[in-house]
């Protein structure tokens, strides 16, 4: 398979390890080329992924390597211009050479898939997808934890739809979306992020050890939903004693939160418990184990200027840590954590257009 990354940044470094098991190999070189605007770092880059990389030529990155499979990863913003500038003539390029076209992997939430089919045309394979972006905790590999989630432009043959879950076996449950659902997704997916940074705040307010709270509120919300990943990381069951009913409050404003959120979308129930049980542990899995550089750097070094993780940060410092201070009303944080959900959807709405 002959692979093209338009986009190569942080999130094709963390989802590389799980797809270079079916694309990578001895050959990699001669199959897989990316491109990043990142000039000082393709150095590093390369020694990373294995593969070459160029500056900024996306039509050379293209004609050069033929793929049969482009991984387009651009900031949102910019998305739309490349699809207009890049792929549109790149696809019809393929299309008057004749054979088959490269099946298309968007990563960014917005567009959506049917302005690639606008733009690219509709025998054009399109997916958006939102893959977890946490592939090891603590230096382990994660195995069955979190989830991937998918929308298709238009209908994808079944063996398609089988090639890509090879391809990200390991991400966690496959969850397919419809397109106009995946902003609301993201909603109630970034605030359960903005946990990231608040927790260890609230760690420091109670003169806790941020690693003790992630544990506590981790079981805390296994407590409400049952879920607990085989192979992960067990919870002790350490009691911290003069916080317990804050922490226990705490896990269940954010876990209702949520909840109720997806519960005013139109998201299948299903389909909701996937994003509340799964997001929510893997979230805490992370605060339980990682150092407080990890978790910045999970939260505010990850989200993308004027993106929706970026708006749920905001929303942390900015409305449900002030009311996390003093004589908390839980009621109030888990109206804050549903009005956080909606703010970041709306904020998402924006972006899409």
């Amino acid at each position: 398979m002959n692979l093209t990354m338009i986009g190569v940044g942080n999130l094709m470094e963390i989802i590389w390890p799980i797809i270079s098991r079916v694309v990578g190999g001895d050959d990699v070189a001669d199959r897989v080329i990316g491109v990043t605007a990142d000039e000082a770092d393709i150095a590093r880059k390369e020694a990373v992924f294995g593969f070459p990389l160029v500056l900024n030529d996306n039509h050379a990155a293209l004609r050069d390597n033929h793929p049969d499979l482009i991984m387009f990863s651009p900031p949102p913003t910019v998305a739309p211009d490349l699809i207009d500038s890049v792929l549109r003539p790149y696809y019809e390029e393929r299309r008057t050479e004749g054979g088959p076209l490269p099946v298309l992997y968007a990563f960014p939430p917005v567009p959506l898939g049917q302005t690639y089919l606008d733009a690219l045309g509709d025998d054009v394979l399109v997916v958006n997808m939102i893959p977890n972006n946490v592939t090891s905790i603590a230096g382990r590999p994660v195995i069955d934890e979190g989830h991937y989630t998918v929308t298709y432009a238009a209908p994808w043959p079944t063996e398609r739809v089988a090639e890509l879950q090879n391809l990200f076996a390991g991400q966690g449950e496959y969850v397919e979306v419809e397109s106009h659902q995946i902003v609301s997704m993201l909603g109630g997916l970034c605030v359960i992020n903005s946990l990231w940074y608040a927790l260890p705040i609230v760690a420091d307010r109670l003169e806790l050890n941020h690693n003790d709270v992630g544990e506590y509120l981790r079981a805390r919300v296994r407590d409400l939903t049952g879920f607990a990943p085989a192979q992960s990381t067990p919870i002790r069951g350490e009691d911290l004693r003069d916080h317990a009913d804050y922490l226990t409050a705490m896990a269940r404003a954010w876990h209702d939160g949520i909840a109720r959120y997806y519960a005013e979308t139109d998201l299948a129930p299903d389909t909701a418990r996937i994003f509340v049980h799964r997001h929510l542990d893997l979230t805490l899995h992370t605060a339980q184990v990682e150092p407080r550089e990890v978790l910045e750097d999970l939260s505010v070094g990850a989200a993308t200027k004027g993106g929706v993780l970026e708006r749920a940060m905001r929303c942390a410092r900015e409305d449900l840590l002030p009311a996390l201070a003093d004589d908390v009303d839980w009621n109030q944080i888990t109206d804050l954590v549903t009005a956080s959900a909606h703010t970041v959807k709306e904020h998402g709405l924006t972006l899409a257009g």
